[in-house]
């Protein structure tokens, strides 16, 4: 085992980083459907 490798199986790590990055990408889309699409909506 190399000093980088994490610990336990490899396929949860995997599916925990995988479902964190798909969850950080829908907050960034929802912030930006909510917030910015509308800013520049009514700053026009």
């Amino acid at each position: 085992m190399s000093v980088l490798e994490l610990p336990g199986r490899r396929e949860a790590w995997l599916t925990a980083a995988a479902t964190l990055v798909s969850y950080g990408l829908i907050l960034v889309a929802m912030f930006v459907v909510l917030f910015v699409l509308p800013y520049l909506a009514f700053s026009a």
